[in-house]
């Protein structure tokens, strides 16, 4: 007797790894998608789906990827489920730090470059500024422009001030007296 209902465990099979996304109840007779499977992850930690064990483990191996074409270079890296048989051109032999461009010998990452022989080989990329960039870069000459003419001008304002006080003191003083004695 066929179950009216199943659970179907589904995992991502856009990357590497086949991390576990989530669960779904389906029909009885439902046809299983390729990144699904029947088997229930292990509770409580990350699942991984191992398609060669057809089963789920609960950790990742970093692989590094040497381009056999071209001096055996390191060329891409990234987790797979543990368990996962290597290809060609594959190891879990981490790269030493400080290596640019290693080269894979067999058993150890060597040769590469110096950061500065790396950074040398890179193409310069000329930065230019966007319009919005420039127009604000602008308007900021414009703003301690302008800044600068109100510092100037308040400036002149006490000067101003300070010469109508003057003048209305010089004038007081000319003036003649009103008093009679």
């Amino acid at each position: 007797m066929m179950e009216k209902y199943k659970t179907v465990y589904v995992f991502d099979t856009q990357t590497p790894s086949h991390k576990y996304i989530g669960q779904r109840l389906v029909e009885g007779d439902y046809q299983l998608q390729p990144n699904e499977t029947l088997d229930e992850p292990q509770k409580g930690q990350d699942n991984f789906w191992n398609a060669e064990t057809g089963a789920w483990v609960t950790s990742t191996v970093t692989v590094y990827c040497y381009d056999v074409n071209n001096n055996n270079s390191l060329s891409d890296m990234f987790s797979v489920p543990a368990g996962t048989t290597l290809k060609a051109g594959q190891t879990t032999v981490v790269p030493k730090d400080g290596l640019y461009e290693p080269q894979f010998n067999g058993t150890a990452w060597e040769s590469g470059i110096t950061e500065a022989e790396w950074n040398a080989q890179q193409p310069k990329v000329e930065v230019k500024p966007t319009a919005q960039q420039k127009a604000n870069a602008e308007m900021s000459v414009q703003i301690a422009q302008m800044k600068q003419e109100q510092v100037q001008q308040a400036k002149l304002n006490a000067q101003l001030t300070l010469d109508i006080a003057a003048l209305k003191k010089q004038m007081k003083a000319e003036a003649p007296s009103t008093q009679e004695g």
